[in-house]
C-alpha cells in the first residue's frame, strides 16, 4: 500500500528497557558461557507508551531505554545505530552513552557520551519515495565488557498508530517491559499473539485516574527463523494496542473502537476521492469497451490496459500512504502505487457503468483478519473489486503486472479484505487460495545418449503463478541470450554441466494463456559405465531433495509455501542402438494429507519413460505435519537415488 502499517519495524526490536547492571543477570563470564553462541545481549529493554489528555487536547508519547552488554569484540556491530521516524512521528531528548572497561577492568566502567547524531533518508529500494528517516549515530567501545544504554521518548502524531511490540528480540534479552498508562477519558484495548509460547507477566494498576498496563518477560533466547519461515509475526509473542475513543472536554474522538470505527476512518480518507469526472480518461475507457456487451469483458479490458499502461511505483509520504491520488492524475502521469492503481480502476469501471469498489488487504506478510482485530496493523495494500455477472467478488490488483484477470496476486491468497461500498458501508471477503490444479508446470524431456553425453529437447508448461515464476524474470530481459542463460541456470538438469543450446518462448507476454518454453540441451559426463552396463538416472530434476524440516531447529516455525502447486515431469529415454534394459527401479509413491510424490517407469518400444508428479496443496505446513512432510522427503530422495541399467545385447 505504500505505507506503514505500524511505526517502525525495528522499534518492536528495539525499543524497552531499565537500567541494570549485567551483575543482576550474572557476571560478565557468566553470560559469556550462557550465550557462548551471541556476541551480544540485551541487559534490558523497556518502552512505556503514554496517552495524557488536558481540555480539548491531547498527547501521546513513549518512552524507549535499552541497554546491551558486549559479550565479545563482535558485539560491537551493535554499536552503529539508528532510529527511525517519519511524518507521524518525532524523536526527542536522545540520550546515548557506552559505559567502556578501563584499561580492560570490565569492573570498571568509563561513562562516554554520543555526541554525534545524523538524520537522513531512509535508502529502501522497493519504493520509489517515501518520508521515512532516521537519526543514526554510533556508540564509542569495542571490547566485551562494553555496555551501551540508549534513551529517547517518540511522539506519537497519529493516534490510530500506537502499532505493536514484540516480546523477543534479535539477541537474548534479560529483562524486558512494555507497558501502556492513559486516563480513565481514554478506551485502550489490546491484543497478544502466540503470547503461549512464552510467560508472560501481566499487572494492571490503577492509580489516580490513571490506568496502567505492563507486560514483561524475562530471560528470553533471541528469535530465530528458519527457512521458508513465515514473517515473523505468525509465530513471535507480540501485543498490539490501540485506542478506542478519547473523550475529551467539548467533544469526543472516535479512534478505532471497531471495525466500524476503521471503516470509518478509512473511509474519510477515500470520500472525496474521484468527485469530479475526467473527460481524456473517460474517452480513454469507452473507447476500449465500445464494442464490448458483456459487464466481465469490459471489467477485464479496463484491468488490462492498467496492466499495459499505468506503471507500478511504490510511493510512501505521510497521508499520501493511505489516501489514492484521483484517477486523472494517475492517467496523465503513467504511474501510480497500489491505491492509484485501485483508483483509476474503480473510475474507468465506473465510466463503464459497473460499480467497482475500493478494497484494503494485507499481504501474507501479516497473519491478520478484520474481524480479529480492526487496526491498520491488519493490512498494507489496496485493490479494486467488484461483482461478476455471477455475483461473485472478483479482485482487480494490477500491482501484478501479468496476473490475468480473475486471479489474485500471489501474495493476498486468503487473505480477508475490506470492500468499500460507500459511507458506513462494506463488506467483508476472503480472498480464494487458488488451487494446485490451477498452477500446473508440466516438464517433458526426450534424450538419448551420444557417449557420455545426454542430448535432447524439452518443453515446458507452464500456468498460473507457475507461469509467474518465469514470466516476471523472463519478460524484462533485453535479449535472447538472457533469456537462454537464465533458463539454463533455473533449470539446471541433471549437474551443473547442464547446458541449454537453444531456446523459445510462446505466450511469454500473453496473460490468458499458458508459458510454453521450447528448448535443447546437452548435459556432459553424466552416465556411469562399469564394463558393460551403463547406468543413467532418469531424474534430472531433484526438486525437494534438500527440504527436510529440522525439527528441533525450526521450533515449531511453520514452512511457508506462496502457492500451491503441482509439478509434472515426464523423462523420455531413448535406448541406444544394440542396447537392452537390464534393470527398471520400482514405482515410488507418498501420498499425504497435503502433498505428496508418485514416480513411475514405463517400457515402451526403444523407450523408457519416467513419470514424475510432486505436489503441495497447502500454503503452510505446520508443526503437526513436519514428520509427515520429512517422511516424504526421506522416500522421495531415496528414489531419486534410483537408476536404470542398460547394456549391449
Amino acid at each position: 500500500m505504500g505505507r506503514r502499517i505500524f511505526y517502525f519495524l525495528f522499534f518492536i526490536f528495539s525499543g524497552l528497557g531499565f537500567s541494570q547492571t549485567s551483575e543482576e543477570g550474572g557476571s560478565l563470564s557468566e553470560l559469556q558461557k550462557k550465550y557462548s553462541d551471541d556476541h551480544a545481549v540485551y541487559l534490558s529493554e523497556k518502552e512505556h507508551v503514554v496517552i495524557n489528555t488536558k481540555g480539548n487536547d491531547f498527547e501521546i508519547y513513549s518512552d524507549v531505554n535499552w541497554e546491551i552488554l558486549y559479550l565479545s569484540d563482535k558485539g560491537r556491530a551493535y554499536g552503529d545505530q539508528n532510529i527511525q521516524f517519519s511524518e507521524f512521528s518525532e524523536i526527542q531528548n536522545i540520550k546515548a552513552f557506552s559505559y567502556i572497561p578501563k584499561n580492560g577492568d570490565t569492573e570498571k566502567l568509563k561513562k562516554t557520551k554520543v555526541t554525534e547524531f545524523k538524520t537522513e533518508d531512509v535508502y529502501d529500494g522497493s519504493y520509489f519515495f517515501h518520508d521515512n528517516k532516521q537519526i543514526a549515530f554510533r556508540f564509542p567501545g569495542s571490547e566485551s565488557g562494553t555496555k551501551i544504554n540508549l534513551a529517547y521518548r517518540e511522539v506519537i502524531k497519529k493516534p490510530q498508530f500506537l502499532g505493536s511490540t514484540f516480546l523477543m528480540n534479535y539477541l537474548p534479552t534479560l529483562k524486558s517491559e512494555y507497558s501502556i498508562s492513559y486516563p480513565s477519558n481514554v478506551d485502550v484495548y489490546y491484543k497478544l499473539f502466540n503470547a503461549d509460547k512464552i510467560e508472560i507477566k501481566q499487572t494492571k494498576v490503577e492509580k489516580g485516574g490513571v490506568t496502567t498496563i505492563t507486560w514483561k518477560v524475562e530471560n528470553q533466547d533471541a528469535y530465530e527463523s528458519s527457512f521458508g519461515a513465515p514473517n515473523l509475526r505468525y509465530y513471535t509473542p507480540h501485543i498490539v494496542t490501540y485506542i478506542g475513543e478519547m473523550r475529551l472536554k467539548d467533544t469526543t474522538i472516535t479512534v478505532l473502537p471497531n471495525l466500524d470505527g476503521l471503516y470509518n476512518w478509512y473511509y474519510s480518507l477515500i470520500k472525496d476521492l474521484n468527485l469530479k469526472e475526467d473527460s481524456v480518461l473517460k474517452s480513454i475507457t469507452l473507447d476500449l469497451v465500445k464494442d464490448l456487451k458483456g459487464k466481465d469483458e469490459k471489467a477485464r479490458e479496463i484491468f488490462n490496459w492498467v496492466q499495459d499502461n499505468i506503471k507500478y511505483v511504490a510511493f510512501e509520504d505521510g497521508m499520501g500512504g493511505f489516501i489514492p491520488r484521483s484517477a486523472a492524475s494517475v492517467c496523465r502521469k503513467r504511474y501510480g502505487d497500489c491505491k492509484d492503481m485501485a483508483s483509476i480502476i474503480t473510475e474507468m469501471m465506473k465510466y463503464a457503468g459497473i460499480e467497482a469498489n475500493i478494497t484494503w488487504i494485507g499481504s501474507d506478510d501479516l497473519p491478520y483478519d478484520y474481524t480479529e482485530i480492526a487496526t491498520p496493523i491488519v493490512d498494507n495494500h489496496m485493490i479494486a473489486s467488484y461483482r461478476n455477472e455471477s455475483d461473485e467478488v472478483v479482485i482487480l490488483d494490477a500491482v501484478g503486472s501479468y496476473t490475468p484477470y480473475g486471479y489474485p496476486t500471489e501474495f493476498i491468497q486468503g487473505k480477508q479484505a475490506l470492500i468499500s461500498k460507500g459511507e458506513g458501508r462494506y463488506e467483508l471477503f476472503r480472498v480464494p487460495v487458488v488451487n494446485k490444479e490451477q498452477n500446473v508446470e508440466y516438464d517433458f524431456v526426450s534424450m538419448k545418449l551420444l557417449g557420455t553425453k545426454l542430448v535432447g529437447s524439452g518443453k515446458i508448461e507452464a500456468e498460473g503463478y507457475q507461469k509467474f515464476n518465469y514470466v516476471y524474470r523472463l519478460a524484462n530481459m533485453n535479449n535472447e541470450e538472457d533469456q537462454r542463460n537464465y533458463i539454463e541456470s533455473y533449470l539446471e538438469k541433471g549437474n551443473n554441466k547442464f547446458r541449454v543450446d537453444e531456446s523459445s518462448f510462446i505466450g511469454l507476454k500473453n496473460r490468458d494463456t499458458s508459458l510454453t518454453i521450447n528448448y535443447k540441451f546437452n548435459l556432459d559426463d553424466y552416465s556411469k559405465t562399469v564394463e558393460d552396463e551403463t547406468y543413467i538416472n532418469l531424474n534430472l530434476d531433484r526438486d525437494y531433495k534438500n527440504s527436510k524440516l529440522d525439527i528441533e531447529e525450526r521450533k515449531g516455525i511453520a514452512r511457508q509455501f506462496k502457492h500451491k502447486m503441482d509439478l509434472r515431469y515426464e523423462v523420455e529415454f531413448e535406448l541406444p542402438e544394440g542396447f537392452e534394459l537390464a534393470f527398471v527401479p520400482n514405482d515410488a509413491e507418498f501420498k499425504g494429507n497435503d502433498f505428496g510424490f508418485k514416480i513411475t517407469y514405463e517400457k515402451k518400444e526403444g523407450k523408457i519413460v519416467l513419470k514424475k508428479n510432486i505436489y503441495v496443496d497447502t500454503l503452510l505446513i505446520e508443526e503437526p505435519q513436519f514428520e509427515e512432510w520429512n517422511s516424504m522427503i526421506k522416500k522421495l530422495k531415496k528414489a531419486y537415488k534410483e537408476v536404470i541399467i542398460i547394456k549391449r545385447k
